[in-house]
C-alpha cells in the first residue's frame, strides 16, 4: 500500500470514490457540493490517498486546517473528513493506515487539535478522538419567537452579492473559525442551502440565517450572523418560510440562547465533535497562567475543551471554542 498526496487527476478520482461510497442514495448533490472547502482542489495538499501495488485507488482521507478564535486566543485546528475505502479493499486496514499517515503529517505543524464528526466514534477512539466541547441545539417548532423585523429593516432572500457583507458579520462572532479568502463564497453558495437576510434601507445585509448545509440537514439553521434582536425574527421567518425546525447555537452565543430558551424552544447540549490533542505543549503555552490551575497532561481533550456532563449541562474546560455548522467537515 502506497500513501501520498494525490495528483490533480488522482484527486478527481478520490472525489468520485467519496461520491460512490459515502453520499446518501439518490443524493442530488455531490460531496464537493456539500463540503466545498475541504474537498476543493486548493486543499489537495491536505488530502492523502492509498493505492495498491498495482496502482488501484484503495481509499482516501482529507483534513482542513484553519485557525480558530478561542477564549484564550487563536489556535489551529485540523478538521478531518471524507474518510473512504473502496468496497473491494475493505478489511485490509486501509482506513487505519490513512488515519495514521494523516495524524503523523499534522504533528509538528503547529496544529494542537484535530476534530471529526462520526456516528461510529469507536473507530477513531484508538487515535485519541473523544467527544468533547459543547454546543446548544434548540427545537423551534413550539417556540414563541418574536416575529417581524424592527422598523428600517426588510426581509428578503440571501443573494450571492451578500456574501462579503455576511462574511463580515460572521467574523464578529467571538468564537469561530477564521475563514480564508474564498471560503465564504464556497460555503454560502452550497447548492440546496437557503438563506434569509435582514436588509437595511440601503440594501446591505445586517443579519442572516441559513437553513441546511447543501442538501444535508434541510431543517437545521446551521449558521446565523448579526445581532440577536435581528436574528430572532429571521429564525421565525426561516421556520415559517423555509421549514426550519432546529437551530445550532455554538458556545459563546449566550444572548440568542437565552432568547430561544425564554421563548419556549426545546433545548439540549451535545459535544461539539470528537476531538484529539495533537500537541499538548502548544495548548499549555496558549492557556498559560490564565488557567489558574495545574495544566493537564496526556491526550484527553476534555480537560481542555470541556464536555457535556451526566446532567446534560456543559462542564467547562480550560478554553472554549465553537464550530459553526458550515465549518464542520
Amino acid at each position: 500500500m502506497h500513501i501520498d498526496t494525490p495528483t490533480p487527476d488522482e484527486h478527481a478520482e478520490y472525489l468520485a470514490l467519496v461520491n460512490a461510497e459515502i453520499r446518501p442514495h439518490r443524493a442530488e448533490t455531490t460531496a464537493r457540493d456539500d463540503f466545498p472547502v475541504i474537498l476543493h482542489a486548493a486543499n489537495r495538499e491536505m488530502t492523502l490517498t492509498a493505492r495498491s501495488p498495482e496502482g488501484a485507488l484503495m481509499g482516501g482521507i482529507a483534513a482542513l486546517v484553519r485557525s480558530f478564535k478561542t477564549s484564550c486566543g487563536s489556535l489551529q485546528v485540523a478538521g478531518i473528513g471524507s474518510v473512504v475505502t473502496a468496497k473491494h479493499f475493505r478489511g485490509l486496514g486501509v482506513s487505519s493506515a490513512l488515519q495514521n499517515a494523516l495524524m503523523e503529517r499534522l504533528r509538528g505543524k503547529n496544529v494542537p487539535l484535530a476534530v471529526l464528526w462520526t456516528d461510529r466514534p469507536e473507530i477513531y477512539s484508538g487515535r485519541g478522538f473523544v467527544a468533547a466541547g459543547w454546543e446548544l441545539h434548540c427545537d423551534l417548532r413550539s417556540a414563541r419567537l418574536q416575529g417581524g423585523l424592527p422598523d428600517g429593516f426588510t426581509l428578503r432572500s440571501f443573494r450571492s452579492g451578500d456574501a462579503s457583507t455576511v462574511a463580515s458579520l460572521y467574523d464578529d462572532h467571538p468564537l469561530s473559525t477564521v475563514r480564508l479568502s474564498g471560503d465564504a463564497d464556497l460555503l454560502y453558495g452550497m447548492p440546496g442551502t437557503r438563506g434569509l437576510v435582514a436588509a437595511e434601507r440601503d440594501g446591505r445585509a445586517a443579519a442572516a440565517v441559513f437553513v441546511g448545509k447543501g442538501a444535508d440537514f434541510p431543517g437545521y439553521i446551521l449558521e446565523w450572523d448579526g445581532p440577536a434582536r435581528l436574528v430572532e425574527p429571521l429564525v421565525d421567518a426561516a421556520r415559517n418560510r423555509l421549514g426550519a425546525t432546529h437551530i445550532l447555537v455554538p458556545a459563546g452565543e449566550d444572548e440568542l440562547a437565552r432568547l430561544l430558551v425564554g421563548a419556549g424552544a426545546g433545548w439540549w447540549f451535545v459535544p461539539s465533535g470528537c476531538w484529539a490533542v495533537l500537541d499538548g505543549e502548544e495548548l499549555r503555552d496558549l492557556v498559560g497562567d490564565a488557567a489558574g490551575a495545574a495544566l493537564p497532561g496526556g491526550s484527553d481533550p476534555r480537560p481542555w475543551l470541556g464536555t457535556v456532563g451526566p446532567d446534560g449541562q456543559p462542564l467547562p474546560g480550560l478554553l472554549t471554542l465553537a464550530v459553526w455548522g458550515f465549518d464542520s467537515v
